[in-house]
């Protein structure tokens, strides 16, 4: 079973945030400490944090969310949170057991990779062998805006998500990706407005295919936005799985 971190607030509504590729379960905590109001798990995604030695697959990712729901919350259902990797698990988790999800919300880019950009990715990883890899842990959190009070929380997350075996697990897993034939649930698909071409391209993609879910642009945000504004994406997240108004400032994708 998946490590998972869980604020113990037993009997509340239930959210389970799904991490980002490379982290874990403790890039949530600031997130999670805005959210008293909720019984918040984050589990540790398999080749990352305390799950690091379970091989990473999309099918191991999501059943090992799906037990976590089914054996630590008596409702066996939860709303979902997933950032970049966590929001394709997230899709995962909807397609093979959709009654286990109240509410979900994906942001940065949740999506399936087409063929000829997984090749891309893949054919760039052996130029990482020129890089330390603490430069390249440095060099993430200054592209991805990342605040200097949360790089020791992520560092060492980063650092062991550098490897070349990872991230092409990683690419393999998201090119293989199948989405859900359709989605029942509310559904809100996120991007920073900082983010590259292709995080807004998978997003609108899962806005043409899911017509019912809503899209979402966090103005001056990057990838990992939640950290940049974690207010907000806690205002965000409390708004959606209570079917109250959103935050004004966030524009329409």
């Amino acid at each position: 079973m998946l490590f998972s971190l869980d604020n113990q607030n037993v009997g509340k509504p239930a959210i389970v945030f799904l991490h980002g590729g490379g982290l874990s379960s403790k890039s949530w905590t600031p997130i999670i400490d805005l959210l008293p109001d909720f019984h918040c798990l984050a589990p540790d995604l398999p080749e990352q944090g305390v799950s690091k030695d379970i091989p990473f697959t999309m099918g191991d990712a999501s059943r090992g969310v799906a037990e976590l729901i089914e054996k630590h919350l008596p409702q066996k259902k939860a709303h979902v949170v997933g950032l970049s990797l966590g929001g394709a698990v997230a899709l995962a988790l909807i397609r093979t057991t959709p009654d286990l999800v109240d509410h979900c919300i994906v942001t940065g880019c949740s999506g399936r990779l087409s063929a000829i950009y997984a090749a891309f990715a893949r054919s760039t990883l052996w130029t990482l062998r020129f890089y330390k890899p603490e430069y390249l842990v440095q060099a993430t959190m200054h592209q991805q805006g990342i605040p200097t009070r949360y790089h020791e929380l992520l560092h060492d997350d980063l650092l062991a998500g550098s490897s070349v075996q990872f991230m092409n697990h990683i690419i393999t897993s998201l090119k293989e990706l199948e989405l859900p034939a359709q989605i029942d649930m509310p559904l809100l698909v996120c991007v920073g407005e900082r983010e590259n071409w292709l995080a807004k391209r998978i997003a609108r993609g899962l806005l043409a295919r899911f017509p019912s879910a809503r899209g979402l642009v966090a103005p001056g945000g990057s990838h990992v936005w939640c950290l940049q504004f974690p207010g907000l994406f806690a205002d965000m997240v409390r708004a959606w799985v209570t079917d109250k108004l959103l935050p004004p400032s966030l524009k329409p994708l």
